[in-house]
């Protein structure tokens, strides 16, 4: 139990950081070299998975190069998703960023619900239509409407989806740490040339605070925390009862956080649309009903044990 619970305050505290240390490197510090950025922080990834398993810690066995060809095609979105999420990102405040591409997700569970033929909740439907009407209605009264960082925005969210439906059509026998490590690899193999072709390296040593310490400390810990927040993010997602729940809470935390942080231009129309899209995604990850059941169900398995220890003592 502790272990669950320390795992998610580690998780917790890791992406808050690692999202607030990422946006210090790619807008104060402006350092713009995406393949540079993300293939540290990539390498820094697949480094620290493969320790894990070599230490015994993590198990990752099933990832064959058979098994790597079969996941390329979700890790080429994946380096979409990171390439162009750094560029959006280094242009667009915290909460835009989370925020609007939420509606990637929103919009794919709405077109399930359509092709399927399915009525959800009330509470699902009314969180999916916020969080989408949100992002849209936040693009357009954004008070910096920087259209670069937008322009890469689109190009974050439309490989978000591809990699989103591509993961869940195609079957694999590959765990979500294998799918993880796969990622890392492939991005570290392709950023690397990629940042000689495109001249990032040669930028790189023209870059002003080359040489300055909290430079090299912020980009160092934007690889140890990346790597932090993919493992323990999986973790999660795999070990607890309230995944989507611990998610939301983190990303809201993150926004509010980032709002204090940094400078971010804010009009009344524009924070009424973040703070709806709070709303919708609380509304959507968050079920009243199922977390009430859980909740009562883990309190009636505790007066049990309770019980049944009580029985125990008195026996003997």
């Amino acid at each position: 139990m502790w272990k669950t619970t320390l795992i998610i305050y580690i998780f917790s505290a890791s992406y808050i950081t690692a999202t607030l240390c990422n946006k210090y490197v790619l807008s104060v510090l402006q350092f713009t070299l995406p393949t540079l950025f993300q293939g540290w922080q990539t390498f820094t990834a697949a480094t620290t998975i493969f320790a894990a398993h070599y230490s015994g810690h993590l198990h990752i066995s099933r990832l064959t190069p058979g098994g790597m060809v079969e996941w390329l095609p979700a890790s080429l979105f994946f380096i979409g998703i990171i390439y162009a999420g750094s560029r959006a990102l280094s242009h667009i405040p915290i909460p835009m960023f989370l925020l609007i591409r939420n509606c990637v997700e929103s919009s794919i569970e709405i077109s399930r619900w359509i092709v399927q033929r399915t009525l959800p909740s009330v509470q699902k439907l009314v969180g999916s239509l916020l969080t989408v009407s949100s992002a849209v209605a936040l693009w357009h009264v954004d008070p910096q409407n920087d259209k670069e960082g937008y322009f890469w925005l689109v190009y974050h969210m439309v490989f978000l989806a591809g990699y989103k439906l591509y993961a869940e059509f195609k079957s694999t026998e590959l765990s979500s740490m294998e799918k993880l490590w796969c990622n890392s690899i492939i991005s570290v193999v392709l950023l690397a040339p990629g940042s000689v072709l495109l001249g990032h390296v040669q930028d790189a040593w023209e870059f002003p605070l080359l040489t300055h310490t909290h430079f090299h400390l912020a980009f160092l810990a934007s690889g140890l925390l990346a790597a932090c927040v993919g493992i323990t993010g999986i973790l999660v997602q795999e070990g607890t009862k309230f995944p989507d729940h611990i998610s939301c809470t983190v990303k809201t935390l993150t926004i509010l956080m980032s709002l204090m942080v940094f400078h971010v231009t804010l009009t009344a129309a524009a924070a009424l649309c973040i703070l709806t899209g709070i709303a919708g995604e609380v509304l959507q990850k968050i079920d009243v009903q199922d977390l009430s059941a859980k909740l009562d169900l883990k309190y009636e398995e505790r007066i049990r044990l309770s019980s049944h220890s009580m029985e125990i003592s008195t026996e003997t």
